[in-house]
């Protein structure tokens, strides 16, 4: 049952009327909405701007922010806008800071939003909080600085989180907060982050049960899901090949740490399927990828990829929990095949995870 509009590349529009039996609006603006249950047990906050710093339509007051970074100071983020375009070939900037602004002005109104939207994340009132930070829109045009935008869209997560909120039918006894992302690389069907709060032998546990629970079921998409990926991977690693003349990461350290970032995440997704690489050449990298087809793919993982660690310490997790603000936060990546196109296993199989982590 279809809850959000999409389009056609897995951006956030609207909740549609289905939601809204079980839903009321509590903000709405061109960044960020949000919906509370009518039993004011759930939460779901879903974004519509862009990620990048440099994708904004400042008089439709629709901002670049990543709410995912931690909020910069007014320097730093003058900084960060003076070395856009370029800017977005660092991961120092794309990996810690929200937004860029030009002006004073500019950047208290960014401010104000990433203020407002974590308003309605940190609070006492037990209550579970699906979030979707990257489910917007991007709307940059292709660069060599950023050739493939649309791959910033955390495609199809604001669909499956609405679908977690409105299915999650038990009472919050705490306030937790699940983060949804998706992912273009290669890995399973969902990887678990638990922010360096959560238990690890806690998540390996639930991991191991989930794993033998939706195996089979999981299957069914494995050859669109590998697919994807190959596709995906080798527009970058022709990109970034025709780009710097090299696809070993250790030549990139001083050229594009984004770009080497790319090639980290390709080569650790082609591990996990048991593919090692030793000259990272383009025809090395297709002979990975042909060895994909006959294998299975694994239903979940633990801190793998993603662990959400870093974006721990950026938004100051444990202190808000120190606090008494929230109880706990887990981030969810998922595969973007399996959440365009079997958004109701990857439901079940997030309700099931919550199930075993949080009731």
């Amino acid at each position: 049952m279809k809850l959000v509009d999409e389009d056609e590349y897995g951006a956030y529009r609207r909740v549609n009327a289905e939601f809204l039996k079980k839903f009321v609006c509590k903000e709405s603006n061109p960044n960020f909405e949000v919906y509370d249950s009518r039993d004011n047990q759930r939460r779901f906050i879903a974004v519509k701007s862009s990620r990048l710093p440099d994708d904004q339509v400042l008089f439709e007051g629709r901002y670049g922010i990543d709410f995912n970074r931690a909020k910069p100071g007014f320097q730093e983020a003058l900084r960060y806008s003076a070395e856009l375009p370029h800017a977005l070939e660092n991961m120092t900037w794309l990996a810690n800071t929200a937004f860029a602004a030009t002006t004073s002005e500019e950047y208290n109104l960014k401010s104000s939003v990433w203020d407002n939207f974590y308003s309605y994340i940190w609070g006492t009132k037990a209550k579970t909080i699906w979030v979707t930070p990257h489910s917007g829109g991007v709307n940059r045009a292709p660069d060599d600085v950023f050739a493939y935008p649309k791959t910033a869209i955390d495609a199809f997560t604001a669909g499956v989180a609405a679908s977690c909120a409105f299915n999650n039918v038990s009472r919050a006894s705490e306030r937790n907060m699940i983060a949804i992302h998706s992912s273009s690389y290669l890995g399973t069907v969902v990887e678990l982050g638990g922010f360096g709060i959560i238990d690890e032998e806690r998540l390996a546990a639930v991991a191991t049960k989930i794993e033998t629970q939706y195996h089979g079921k999981a299957q069914i998409l494995a050859r669109a899901h590998k697919q994807y990926f190959c596709l995906t991977a080798t527009g970058w690693l022709e990109h970034i090949k025709n780009k710097t003349g090299t696809l070993n990461p250790e030549e990139l350290r001083h050229t594009s740490s984004v770009d080497r970032r790319r090639l980290e995440l390709i080569i650790k997704g082609l591990e996990l399927y048991g593919q090692e690489l030793d000259e990272f050449t383009l025809e090395e990298f297709s002979e990975a990828m042909l060895t994909l087809s006959k294998m299975d793919v694994p239903v979940i993982s633990t801190d793998y990829v993603y662990p959400a660690r870093h974006v721990s310490k950026l938004l100051k997790v444990s202190e808000k929990i120190d606090q008494g603000l929230l109880h706990s936060a887990l981030s969810i990546e998922c595969s973007k095949p399996y959440l365009a196109e079997a958004p109701e296993l990857v439901t079940s199989i997030i309700l099931d995870v919550k199930s075993e982590l949080f009731d």
